[in-house]
């Protein structure tokens, strides 16, 4: 192996997004809410165990780069068994029932929220977690 092969292979190896961050989101808009709308019903009703900004877990974890995240994905939060074990993508699919009634959606989730029955509400939420995207940054594992 070539000795520059060798050092772009140390290099890249030791980049890694930190464990409070999701990849960038991939997924298009949501566009069947009113994402405006949907930040005030956020600050009500998710914002006291939410928070957007990646590194800012609290009773649940940061939402930033949600939409179309896999499920229980950040390695500096404890998630329910059944959340990490559910496969899930989070989506529209999966968030409008997890949000409508997350008991009911998931048995054993740690999300102990009100049902939210409105279609409409829920539809804003998700269109407003569709747009909370920023990059991850790279950390590089200083190697000296």
């Amino acid at each position: 192996m070539s000795s520059l092969l060798a050092a772009v292979l140390l290099l890249s190896a030791c980049e890694k997004t930190p464990p409070d961050h999701r990849a960038p989101v991939t997924l298009p808009l949501y566009t069947d809410g009113d994402a405006d709308n949907g930040s005030i019903i956020y600050k009500d009703a998710c914002g006291q165990c939410h928070q957007r900004n990646a590194g800012l877990n609290k009773k649940g974890p940061q939402l930033m780069n949600i939409y179309g995240a896999p499920a229980a994905e950040l390695k500096d939060y404890t998630y329910s068994k059944g959340l990490e074990d559910s496969g899930w993508v989070w989506d529209a699919e999966t968030l409008d029932p997890y949000i409508a009634d997350a008991q009911k959606a998931m048995p054993d989730s740690k999300m102990l929220s009100d049902p939210m029955p409105d279609a409409k509400e829920r539809a804003d939420i998700i269109a407003y977690l569709s747009t909370l995207r920023a990059a991850a940054p790279t950390v590089t594992d200083d190697v000296n």
